[in-house]
């Protein structure tokens, strides 16, 4: 499950770009502040717990990666997809090998050109619209 989340350095960037969705996690920083340790909760303590750490310089939030798609496309209009790469001509998915299409509200594909594995394909985008937004 905890890879679900998205990781630490990728939740400090959306934090600071204003990302405040319920999280059913978040990280904390441990002495030197280069350690850190995720905690989980259930859903009865999340708006609480979610209201507490998002304004806390000691914590943050661990949104899912399903979370922070949906937080790009309605907050800053941006479209992503991960999407099998086919093979050419029968258009055989392996599902080995993956790339991401991210779309602006203009509709130009401006994502990352590579294949690679889905878990990585994930990583990419997110790092991709992190970087998009902070350009702006």
């Amino acid at each position: 499950m905890k890879n679900e989340f998205i990781p630490y350095e990728q939740a400090l960037a959306l934090k600071e770009l204003g990302f405040d969705g319920k999280c059913f996690g978040c990280y904390s920083k441990q002495g030197d502040f280069n350690k850190t340790t995720s905690n989980f909760w259930d859903s009865d303590s999340l708006e609480m717990l979610t209201d507490y750490f998002k304004d806390n310089d000691y914590y943050c939030l661990a949104p899912l990666y399903q979370q922070t798609f949906s937080w790009f496309r309605i907050q800053h209009g941006l479209y992503s997809t991960i999407v099998p790469k086919k093979s050419w001509p029968d258009n055989f998915v392996s599902g080995i090998e993956w790339y991401v299409e991210i779309c602006g509200g203009d509709g130009k594909e401006i994502g990352p050109d590579d294949t690679c594995s889905y878990e990585e394909a994930e990583l990419a985008c997110l790092i991709k619209l992190i970087e998009i937004v902070k350009s702006k």
